[in-house]
């Protein structure tokens, strides 16, 4: 028997040897997938932040004496969070341009770094003060219209619908058709709820519910004199 010695092409070396890839750190790929592609400047953190020192540096213009508990890490906050928007520009020139220094005044005076000063206009803190009315009446108007179906809360309902009258009021808008529902049954429900069986009949109770909806409602429409207060902070939100 004959033992054939015949090679086959899969028997000889191969054309090229193939070796792993050596990685070396001058090569690796650094990954940001949680950093942005531009550098688009976060407003929303940049106001808040700006809102935050201006009320602590308020404070501290009133009560010296605070002055050592004031985070100065927080106006490099907003240094450094500035110049993600224009890197080449100073942190005053950038909040001027945005209108921040103008809302916020005791900023731009803790910048400077001089002694602070009582300001005529504080329209960030306005602003802050307008939608912490808007909160209440929204939260008030929830909590009377949920305990207008529970008798065991009835008692509260005339201090409650003075309270919601009285944010009505604050808000100095175009509110007076909205506080004269209120008062329509006002002084039965105060009656009512004076006596020893303080309990609102059933169409008291769905009158509640009615108002504090329309209540509810009204703000969050957002009619003209309210979007007229809060425009300064709007408007800056949507520079960018």
């Amino acid at each position: 028997m004959t033992i054939s010695t015949q090679k086959f092409a899969f028997d000889s070396s191969p054309l090229v040897q193939v070796e792993p890839l050596q990685v070396y750190g001058t090569s690796q790929v650094n990954l940001k997938f949680d950093e942005p592609l531009l550098n688009i400047l976060d407003t929303r953190k940049l106001v808040a932040l700006c809102a935050v020192a201006n009320v602590l540096l308020e404070r501290v213009q009133k009560l010296p004496d605070t002055a050592p508990c004031f985070n100065v890490q927080l106006l490099q906050d907003i240094e450094d969070l500035s110049k993600t928007f224009a890197p080449d520009k100073h942190v005053q020139t950038t909040l001027d341009e945005l209108g921040l220094l103008e809302l916020f005044p005791y900023l731009g005076q803790g910048f400077k770094g001089d002694k602070l000063e009582p300001v005529d206009r504080n329209p960030g803190l306005s602003y802050l003060t307008y939608v912490s009315l808007l909160n209440q009446v929204v939260m008030m108007g929830t909590q009377i219209y949920h305990d207008a179906t529970v008798p065991e809360h009835h008692k509260y309902a005339a201090h409650q619908i003075a309270l919601l009258y009285q944010t009505l009021n604050m808000l100095q808008g175009e509110t007076k058709p909205l506080r004269r529902l209120v008062e329509t049954h006002f002084d039965e429900i105060k009656s009512i709820t004076e006596s020893k069986n303080p309990y609102l009949p059933l169409e008291i109770s769905e009158w509640l519910q009615e108002i504090t909806w329309l209540c509810r409602e009204e703000i969050r429409n957002c009619p003209p004199y309210i979007h007229r207060r809060l425009d300064p902070i709007v408007s800056t939100l949507r520079m960018t």
